[in-house]
């Protein structure tokens, strides 16, 4: 499968909206919805960036990029709630995930 690193992505992209529907209570906030945007963008990116030889960390960038971009969105916003913590830690995992999963499937030959 050449898509692994960006259903990774989106799966990310999606528990960060369950996330935030189900811990904030009382609706998802602004900063919360910036989250899953931010996520959402980045796994267009992941799904966008090519698998180029030499340069085999793009994704895995792109990744780490998104997840800091919600953690500065959920700074700026002035306090981190329980449901901006687990959207932080889904990005980070994002991240570790496209890092972790191949890039190209496994030869069958072997």
């Amino acid at each position: 499968m050449n898509y692994v690193k960006a259903l990774a992505a989106v799966v990310a992209t999606v528990l960060s909206a369950v996330v935030a529907a189900l811990a904030g209570g009382s609706g998802i906030s602004t900063a919360e919805w910036i989250n899953v945007a931010i996520l959402g963008a980045g796994a267009l990116a992941v799904f966008a960036a090519p698998n180029v030889p030499g340069a085999n960390f793009t994704k895995s960038a792109l990744a780490v990029i998104t997840a800091v971009l919600t953690l500065a969105v959920t700074l700026i916003d002035g306090g981190i709630t329980s449901s901006e913590w687990l959207q932080l830690a889904v990005a980070g995992l994002a991240a570790l995930g496209v890092y972790a999963l191949p890039n190209k499937p496994a030869d069958a030959t072997l």
